[in-house]
């Protein structure tokens, strides 16, 4: 798909915010619409209001552009208001096409990973805040939960390798075991981990030992989760790397 005007790329953008709204809270309820100024416009503050609305369903914080371009795209913008349209060289249809694929992926996204309840943020963070003490947890930028004891030196195991570990698997309360995601001497390749764990090994070497307590984002996520595993909730790991296996030494 081409875009060949700021204009068209704008409404792309208010399009995707609109559907990406309603898939997610059902069919928009009518607002109530602001009485007209006495000249027959809106005041401008609505007009204002409008824009930033758009900007931020439209996902415009997500594309990683500077202030400067930013600027440059409303000023395309200002000058096609006044009759006065930029053309579009190559460098502009190039980047028109893959800001609209962005923003529509982007919505997707949105649309597949709904924001947790506020309720809900507040009980996951009240639960990690307990698990770090009782495990002696470190917190990673992802919100991995890790606690892991040195193994022998060595070269920790990363994306490509396949790794001969030993896996037990726990409910949130710690108790509970899931012999479901349980195994002893499973052999799997980092890439096919799930998220956490896939983050969680890359920290250990041969030998060492690691507990590593999921997320839901970092497990499951909105997809299937097993039968007898509580979908949404915190899972418990605990690892214990036996070997390292390097794409090269694979048969």
């Amino acid at each position: 798909m081409t875009l060949r005007s700021p204009k068209a790329l704008l409404g792309l953008a208010l399009a995707a915010a609109l559907a990406s709204r309603e898939v997610a809270d059902g069919p928009p309820a009518a607002a109530p619409v602001a009485a007209p100024a006495a000249n027959g416009s809106f005041p401008l503050s609505a007009y204002s209001a409008f824009g930033s609305s758009l900007a931020q369903s439209g996902h415009f914080s997500d594309l990683g552009w500077s202030e400067e371009q930013f600027n440059a795209f409303v000023e395309g913008m200002r000058a096609t208001f006044h009759g006065n349209a930029v053309p579009m060289d190559a460098a502009a249809q190039q980047l028109a096409t893959q800001t609209s694929q962005r923003i529509v992926d982007i919505a997707a996204k949105a649309r597949q990973q709904p924001a947790a309840a506020p309720d809900e943020k507040a009980e996951l963070a009240a639960y990690f805040k307990e698990m770090r003490k009782r495990l002696a947890l470190q917190i990673s930028e992802s919100g991995l939960g890790y606690n892991v004891k040195p193994g022998r030196n060595g070269i920790r195991p990363r994306p490509g390798d396949t790794l001969v570990f030993s896996c037990a698997a726990f409910a949130a309360d710690g108790k509970t075991p899931l012999p479901q995601l349980s195994s002893e001497q499973v052999r799997s390749k980092v890439d096919g981990m799930l998220p956490g764990l896939k983050e969680g090994v890359q920290m250990m070497t041969v030998e060492s030992q690691g507990i590593f307590v999921l997320p839901p984002a970092l497990s499951f996520g909105q997809g299937q989760w097993p039968d007898g595993v509580a979908p949404g909730s915190p899972l418990i790991f605990q690892i214990a790397l036996h070997e390292v296996i390097s794409p090269a030494a694979q048969p």
